[in-house]
């Protein structure tokens, strides 16, 4: 029996406790419990970690940007204790045995918890969607994956009952031509394009989903009825078309005006926007150098909740909503016992002081790819960082080892 004492955020306060933790799960919540085995903490809040829902850890097929390895390594720096990988590999996630073959390299190689979607582009069995974490679905192209024909949709997701995501922009929309700048990116990929997209989906699709790295207001004015849940990444609420980042910064969606970051940041703490997500998408520097040949994407797992407690201790987000959204409806929507400290979870905590900011450095990272967006922007980094209740992190230093990681559901494979 291990019990953890400190400053916790427990039922949308925080409070002086004692954690109970046995088998990696808490089992009791008091002021004060006694045991043999005691980790006392008097600085510090300890809040749940970051469920990560949404990562391009390129493995496999293209390990030269990333890998499980390094991309959990990564997400365990930044207080990411649970991700889930998406389905555009090589080859992709979209049969069986090539789901199987990507859980036995994410099983040996992740540091920590993870999740495996299933690329859903045409009818599954009920056999596959019992293993799988959750689905997603691509309406424009992108790495290694063609956009679905809208119209199988509706027919595809009807008897599905997991998470499916869903990447919505409308192909037919998205302009092609030379590209010199952010703000020429924005225009060929304008926000008609993912508005476009969602009221396809509301028009079509008698059951929720969750759309993806929304970037423009009008989606989320226009889901809500629908009860779709919403995801918006770090980059879309804090960079902007013209920040001074020029390639490193194309993305699909991309980003947007000012102006819309600013709404999207105001939808998130008002909870109209229901999670963050990272969107980690890593590419070399080579190949980021010039922007019209530049592939879309950008590295974010490591920093996206440090940013987040940036945001938190200049004022600009409540830390029950932050919670929430980082943690606690991430965990909902995939309906694993992650994301919330509460009897019956997983013993899953970072522990952070609002003192330790510190300026982001891409030499400080763990990515493969080298850089980081973010360079020189404040962030408030985990001293501590746990999972099913061991140390896992411990002042930048891992306690765990590649393989620490396990799948969810869990489910014999």
């Amino acid at each position: 029996m291990k019990v953890i004492s400190g400053k916790f955020f427990y039922k949308n306060e925080i409070k002086e406790l004692d954690v109970r933790i046995e088998d990696g799960k808490i089992k009791e919540i008091k002021k004060h419990i006694i045991s043999d085995e005691r980790l006392e903490f008097s600085e510090g809040l300890i809040i749940p970690s970051m469920l990560d829902i949404h990562v391009h850890f390129r493995e496999p097929g293209y390990t030269w940007k990333e890998d499980f390895e390094t991309g959990s390594l990564s997400a365990l720096h930044g207080g990411v204790t649970f991700y889930m990988d998406m389905p555009n590999t090589n080859p992709p996630t979209n049969s069986f045995e090539n789901f199987r073959y990507k859980y036995f390299l994410a099983k040996s190689k992740s540091y920590v918890d993870f999740g495996i979607a299933y690329l859903l582009d045409k009818k599954v069995d009920k056999e596959t969607e019992n293993y799988v974490t959750a689905f997603k679905i691509y309406m424009s192209e992108t790495t290694n994956v063609k956009p679905i024909n809208p119209l199988l949709i509706p027919e595809i997701v009807k008897d599905i009952n997991k998470h499916i995501t869903v990447h919505a922009e409308w192909q037919e929309c998205l302009k092609k031509g030379e590209e010199k700048n952010l703000i020429e990116h924005d225009r060929n990929r304008p926000e008609t394009c993912e508005v476009k997209a969602v009221r396809y989906l509301i028009n079509n699709v008698n059951r929720s989903v969750h759309i993806a790295h929304v970037s423009s207001p009008d989606s989320v004015d226009i889901s809500i009825a629908k009860k779709f849940t919403k995801e918006v990444t770090p980059h879309h609420i804090i960079l902007n078309r013209n920040s001074p980042i020029n390639s490193f910064g194309k993305v699909n969606p991309p980003l947007r005006s000012e102006h819309v970051s600013k709404v999207l940041f105001k939808y998130l703490s008002n909870g109209l926007i229901d999670i963050v997500a990272s969107d980690h998408s890593p590419h070399t520097l080579e190949e980021k150098e010039n922007f019209n040949d530049a592939p879309s994407g950008l590295p974010n797992v490591e920093t996206s909740l440090p940013l987040l407690l940036m945001e938190f201790k200049r004022g600009n987000i409540k830390l029950d909503r932050l919670i929430n959204a980082v943690s606690e409806k991430p965990g909902e929507l995939l309906k694993i016992n992650k994301g919330k400290i509460d009897v019956g979870y997983d013993a899953d905590f970072v522990i952070f002081r609002l003192s330790s900011e510190r300026r982001i450095r891409s030499k400080d990272l763990h990515y493969k790819c080298g850089w980081t967006p973010y360079e020189n922007m404040d962030a408030i980094f985990p001293d501590y960082v746990f999972i099913r209740g061991e140390m896992a992190l411990k002042n930048g230093e891992e306690l765990i080892n590649p393989g620490f990681g396990i799948y969810y559901p869990e489910v014999k494979i």
